[in-house]
């Protein structure tokens, strides 16, 4: 009788043992994790121009724009678009963050959006510097670009100064 309790015990102890996973036996019984679904949306890139007409295409693109350039737009097509989806954006000059935030777009399957680039104040010329330009659908990157702006004092004048006075 013993030794069948004691059998009984010892398979029952192997089943525990191998039915759980390694990291042990109250990790079993939590809940997965799951990450949400790639963006499905593709684009054809960004394409850079002073304006753009009432169906967001770029007017005379261009990737240098000239010292007193108050505004750039950056325009895309797009596919294969969850209309619910976040679409944000980031602008990068000489490398560091300038401006970022959530477009308004992209509401339908597939179309083309446009959203301008502006000084950071909202008013004035845009510093001269490279930017680069990267659009984001739930966090996932689907377009890339850059262009640049000739100027004299680039980021300087738009109050990327340090603080030091040396600016």
């Amino acid at each position: 009788m013993v030794v069948r309790i004691g059998l009984v015990a010892a398979v029952l102890a192997t089943f525990v043992v191998i039915g759980m996973p390694w990291r042990g036996a109250s990790s079993a019984f939590q809940p997965t994790m799951v990450a949400a679904a790639p963006a499905d949306t593709t684009t054809n890139g960004l394409t850079f121009s002073k304006s753009v007409d009432s169906d967001a295409r770029a007017i005379h693109p261009d990737v240098e724009f000239g010292r007193g350039t108050e505004v750039v737009w950056a325009s895309f097509d797009y596919t294969d678009h969850d209309g619910n989806a976040k679409v944000t954006y980031l602008v990068r000059a000489n490398g560091e963050d300038y401006r970022w935030g959530t477009l308004d777009c992209c509401k339908g399957g597939s179309g083309r959006a446009a959203f301008p680039i502006e000084k950071r104040s909202g008013h004035g010329n845009l510093p001269g510097a490279a930017y680069e330009v990267r659009v984001y659908v739930n966090g996932a990157e689907v377009a890339v670009g850059g262009f640049g702006v000739k100027g004299g004092r680039g980021l300087d004048n738009d109050g990327q100064g340090h603080g030091n006075d040396n600016d």
